[in-house]
């Protein structure tokens, strides 16, 4: 999606590839920072709710190794690592739905200006090489075929004092764009429960709205 077009205050669809897809309602799901910039014509007061969140990096290294790295599933890191969690996905399903790789991953939190957002999968590996030997005194870099890394902006946003200050409600304030997303889980945890839950409630305001255009057209929904 290139861009949320807005016409005389109202949502008219979405600009993908250069071409317009017209719909009566557009639910966006991106953190602020990409809303920002496919809908930059929010009204100033929805705005400024937006750009008061920060949010941390989620970083994620790949790997494929050779040979197990532990017998565990998902270790949720609390020591002095360099990683958060180390899941071995192919202690879950067997490697030979994976052409016989094991397939690992390593993720982390980031605040922006953290070194280890320029680095490649190749230096972020060297980077994590010591917190693996924690997990596995035995692990070698020898044993890695192949690794990504990938990472993302909008990764968590950073609760602070007075947080639901900064919760953008559903309705950005222009008819028929909404806009639901992990700022406005608080006070829950980011979860896939309440990203249901939050999806169901969206969904019900949206039904609600558009059946209220479509009477005042003298339609029926």
């Amino acid at each position: 999606v290139e861009e949320v077009v807005v016409e005389d205050g109202a949502v008219g669809g979405i600009r993908v590839a250069g071409e317009l897809h017209p719909f009566d309602a557009v639910l966006m799901t991106t953190p602020n920072i990409i809303t920002r910039k496919i809908a930059p014509v929010l009204p100033a007061e929805y705005t400024e709710i937006l750009d008061r969140v920060r949010y941390q990096w989620a970083t994620c290294l790949v790997l494929t190794l050779d040979r197990p790295l532990s017998d565990m599933y998902w270790l949720s890191i609390a020591d002095d690592l360099p990683f958060v969690a180390c899941v071995e996905h192919t202690n879950f399903m067997k490697p030979e739905e994976y052409g016989g790789n094991h397939i690992v991953y390593l993720s982390n939190y980031a605040s922006s200006g953290n070194p280890v957002l320029e680095m490649d999968a190749r230096q972020v590996l060297e980077h994590y090489t010591p917190g693996l030997k924690v997990i596995n005194p035995d692990f070698d870099p020898s044993w890695v075929r192949n690794a990504w890394f990938f990472k993302d902006p909008g990764g968590q946003p950073v609760i602070g004092t007075n947080y639901s200050r900064s919760i953008p409600p559903f309705a950005t304030g222009i008819a028929g764009l909404y806009l639901a997303n992990t700022t406005q889980v608080y006070p829950e945890d980011r979860g896939q429960n309440y990203s249901l839950q939050l999806g169901e409630e969206v969904a019900r305001l949206i039904h609600a709205d558009v059946r209220a255009v479509a009477a005042r057209k003298g339609a029926w929904i």
